[in-house]
This record gives structure tokens, sequence and C-alpha cells, in this order.
């Protein structure tokens, strides 16, 4: 396998987990917004794992410095 087939390996993974936590966003939506309506909510691996009013606050406490975790962000309105 080279290294570019590798690269796109690992960036196609990344995309189906994000695909796949933003489809689970839509789909609990209703429960998220009872929940944490008016808020960011962070979903990684199927599940809500954090959550703010502010969007600034939610990345620096998620320490997202860079787009290599695959956390999908929403704003959940009330």
């Amino acid at each position: 396998m080279s290294l570019e087939s590798s690269l796109y390996d690992d960036g196609f993974l990344k995309f189906e987990k994000l695909r796949d936590n933003f489809e689970w966003f839509y789909s609990n939506y209703d429960g998220l917004k009872r929940d944490y309506g008016n808020q960011y909510v962070a979903v990684k691996d199927k599940s809500q794992i954090d959550n703010d009013c502010s969007l600034e606050t939610l990345i620096k406490r998620l320490n997202l410095s860079n787009c290599d975790e695959s956390i999908a962000i929403e704003y959940v309105n009330k």
C-alpha cells in the first residue's frame, strides 16, 4: 500500500466517523433539543460528549486545535 492510498484511507475513515456523528445528531435531535436547547453540542463516536452556549468555549474545552478528531458540533435550537 502506498503512502498516498494510506492517507486517503485514513481521511476516508475520518470522514465516515464524522458523517456517522452528524447522522446520530440529527436522528436524536428531539432529545438533544429537550436537554441542550440553545447550546452547541459536540458528538463523538455517536454520543454527546459536551455542550455549551459558547462555541468558542466548547472548542477550547475540547482542545480542538486541529481537525484530526472526528467530532461533530452543531447548534441545537430550542
